[in-house]
């Protein structure tokens, strides 16, 4: 019986912190933000970033798009929930017609309007100056 009790324990604390509620809150990151949430943004350094579509459900594929200067390249980039943390999912941008875009989906949790960032990284190869672009976005169902 208490083995039956420890396991049943240890699977709802499992379950309890898979979505791990952040202190922060969504409205902190959107009043710092460059851009509007799920609307097309062009950054200070011309990059632009935008979305397949402007509303996007969970465990649904959709495209992030961005326009880079030529004298610009992507180093990392990755999606990170913001409402609540779920780790991060790494983004592989290839070049098509002379646009980035990276095909993903993100998972779905407990929270039905959840905001997530997209770390961008880039670099300026003539600069060698490197910035970080957060571009925010609503995922709902």
């Amino acid at each position: 019986m208490l083995i039956y009790r420890l396991s049943l324990f240890t699977v709802v604390f499992f379950l309890l912190t898979a979505c791990d509620f952040s202190n922060n809150t969504d409205e902190k990151f959107l009043k710092n933000a460059q851009c509007e949430a799920n609307l097309p943004c062009t950054f200070s350094n011309d990059v632009k970033v935008w979305l397949s579509e402007e509303t996007l459900s969970p465990e649904t594929p959709f495209t992030i798009f961005s326009d880079l200067p030529a004298n610009i390249q992507i180093e990392d980039a990755k999606l990170k929930g913001i409402t609540m943390y779920m780790g991060y999912i790494p983004q592989l941008f290839k070049k098509n017609n002379n646009v980035w875009q990276s095909n993903t989906m993100v998972g779905i949790c407990s929270e039905k309007n959840m905001l997530w960032n997209l770390e961008l990284i880039v670099k300026n190869t003539t600069t060698s100056q490197i910035d970080t672009l957060n571009y925010y976005f609503y995922v709902t169902y």
